[in-house]
């Protein structure tokens, strides 16, 4: 490979990194939804590169705050899974980010032998679809 192929490899490579790292919206902090079951429905993130790690909880500030887990982000994409605090279903969380809120889409498993739940955010009755705003700080 050529001296000048090698500076156009490399060049390349490092804007394409820059392009993915500077591409990523910041959505570190507190979101919420209100209006919802067991509301309000509260997310906090933290994100550390393509990681993100944080908490869900429903029921506001005294709710019981679950951790996040799988957690990643590319583009305006993320995605996550926390387990309902009875241990009985596992949600994933996957979420369209706009300058003004994330919409998530989200999927529950029951785990065998395991209840369906209520309407809340670790429900498996609760909405699909739902969007979440950056909380006021």
């Amino acid at each position: 490979m050529t001296a000048m192929r090698r500076i156009f490899v490399i060049t390349a490579a490092l804007l394409l990194i820059a392009l993915h790292a500077f591409g990523q919206t910041n959505i570190t902090g507190r979101w919420q939804t209100m209006g919802v079951p067991n509301g309000p429905w509260v997310i906090d993130l933290q994100v550390n590169g393509a990681q993100v790690t944080g908490t869900v909880r429903q029921g506001g500030p005294t709710g019981e705050p679950v951790a996040i887990y799988f957690g990643s982000i590319e583009g305006n994409s993320v995605r996550f899974k926390a387990n309902s605090p009875d241990g009985d279903r596992i949600i994933t969380f996957t979420g369209k980010i706009t300058s003004a809120e994330i919409g998530f889409a989200r999927a529950v498993e029951v785990r065998p032998g395991g209840m369906r739940g209520d309407t809340g955010i670790f429900g498996g009755n609760a909405v699909s679809y739902f969007a979440a705003r950056r909380a006021a700080q």
